[in-house]
């Protein structure tokens, strides 16, 4: 499909009600243009991952290691107080608050509510993201998990086969009824952990099946309370920064924590956490690990794995999908334009797909893009142009995990060149509008980890989570880093 062939959409089909799905439905409201938007989504609620659940259930083991099979169906898990009950885990836990301030997760008009903390806790981001997708209920059927997604190249419509609570009997799936025009994946990056494959990982998950974990098992520094051996978080991104600090200061022992690299992202500080090579070699025969500098801990007890998850979409069917697709391997999709549309099937989109962005604001811009897209009111260049950016960041990111990075400024450039074709979209005063970064929000966008350490050191000697970033200038807990910017050029060309 080029820039001279129209779009006949007008059912379109929503994987997700998360923080990406909402702005999904409103943009594709908002265009007034389509007759049928309909979501599914597999949690009882609005918010997706925001959803917490680790109080009912009882997941503090993972099913095997290493995990690196995206195309496993995530199962329900069954609830403590009620034998009938099922949920679906999420990756967020007890003490989680958010490693970007307030002002960056807002969706357009829509402030948080006055006094929420600086980087607002998980319950607020619930309530806000529920509160934000009010009035919306009667797009979503909730309690619904889509488990297979067909595509007819006859007649080039989608059917989705749902199964609906307690999601126990896949035999009990049936076919939605509704052929679909068109199909948005927004079902988030939070789901499928990821427990890399080490030299010996797993012979040691034979012999020590409870001592490995993945991030999306951690609740709280109490489950670890009566470990008298050594622990060892892996990675140092943002949940394996958190799950340290916390451990580190809450159970007071030493905490040891991989880093391959210098994290992007905020990393509180304790004097109990001590930074270590990557796992080399994981030996079960004597329950030690070796790093890659050859240092050898002994007597390890519990292996927490932060990282990361796999991309994965296991209801896409292979068969009628990924023909023109590629998202085998959990780690990318491909070949997309824009991040969002597969060049051989654009009737297709993921929402949400990059990595290092805000996701709420950025959400709001990519629906607003499709939006415009799909109702022919902005155009895709040529196939062989799309491929080109396809490439390009190929050879700027690599083809594995990091190729939809959008690493800062490149979030704020790929964000306002989406904003910018949406402006001069035709009859471009009308359908959903995203947020535009000013000079007052890229500012805070480019500080953001010496803010957040800020934060933390606030809180540490006030007991006082800030609401404002005044109130940390003014306590003498942050200070603009001098490469602090306000402006971000943005190319003509990609990104």
């Amino acid at each position: 499909m080029c820039a001279s062939t129209a779009f006949d959409i007008k059912n379109i089909l929503i994987i997700g009600a998360g923080p990406t799905g909402i702005s999904a439905i409103k943009a594709f409201k908002k265009e007034n243009a389509f007759n049928t938007i309909k979501a599914y989504e597999k949690r009882a609620d609005f918010g997706g991952l925001w959803n917490y659940v680790k109080p009912f259930i009882s997941n503090e083991t993972v099913q095997a290691a290493p995990l690196v099979n995206s195309s496993n169906r995530i199962k329900p898990i069954k609830t403590l107080n009620d034998p009938q009950k099922y949920v679906f885990d999420s990756a967020v836990y007890k003490n989680l608050d958010t490693n970007v301030p307030k002002y960056l997760m807002e969706y357009n008009n829509f402030p948080f509510p006055e006094n929420t903390p600086l980087f607002p806790t998980r319950d607020t981001v619930l309530e806000y993201l529920q509160s934000f997708a009010k009035g919306y209920e009667e797009y979503v059927s909730f309690n619904t998990e889509v488990v297979d997604i067909v595509f007819d190249k006859e007649t080039k419509k989608y059917k989705a086969k749902i199964l609906e609570y307690p999601f126990l009997d896949q035999q009990k799936a049936t076919w939605d009824p509704v052929e679909y025009d068109s199909v948005v994946i927004a079902s988030g990056n939070y789901d499928a952990p990821h427990i890399p494959n080490k030299e010996g990982i797993k012979e040691w998950f034979e012999k020590y099946e409870n001592s490995i974990i993945h991030s999306k098992n951690f609740d709280s520094p109490e489950q670890f309370k009566g470990i008298q051996g050594n622990i060892v978080v892996v990675g140092n991104s943002a949940s394996g920064s958190d799950i340290a600090f916390q451990l580190a200061t809450k159970i007071n022992k030493k905490i040891y924590q991989t880093a391959r690299s210098e994290s992007k992202l905020p990393a509180p500080k304790s004097n109990n956490i001590v930074v270590v090579k990557d796992i080399k070699r994981m030996n079960y025969e004597n329950k030690s690990l070796t790093f890659e500098d050859g240092f050898v801990l002994e007597n390890v007890e519990k292996i927490i794995f932060c990282t990361g998850f796999l991309k994965s979409f296991p209801f896409l069917n292979k068969e009628t999908i990924r023909p023109y697709v590629d998202f085998d391997n959990g780690r990318n999709v491909k070949v997309l334009y824009n991040h969002m549309i597969p060049v051989e099937l654009p009737t297709l989109a993921f929402i949400g797909l990059p990595r290092f962005v805000l996701p709420t604001r950025l959400s709001e811009t990519q629906a607003a893009w499709l939006s415009r897209v799909w109702n022919n009111r902005v155009d895709l260049p040529a196939k062989k142009i799309q491929e080109q950016y396809h490439e390009w960041f190929v050879n700027e990111n690599n083809d594995d995990a990091t190729l939809h990075d959008l690493v800062f400024p490149a979030d704020v450039q790929y964000s306002q060149r989406l904003n910018r074709e949406i402006r001069q979209a035709r009859k471009a005063n009308r359908g959903y509008f995203g947020l535009e970064w000013n000079g007052t929000n890229i500012k805070l966008r480019s500080s953001i980890k010496p803010l957040k350490e800020g934060y933390v050191k606030y809180y540490q000697e006030t007991g006082k989570l800030a609401n404002t970033v005044e109130e940390l200038i003014d306590a003498g807990c942050f200070e603009w880093p001098k490469d602090a910017t306000s402006c971000v050029q943005v190319p003509t060309l990609v990104p």
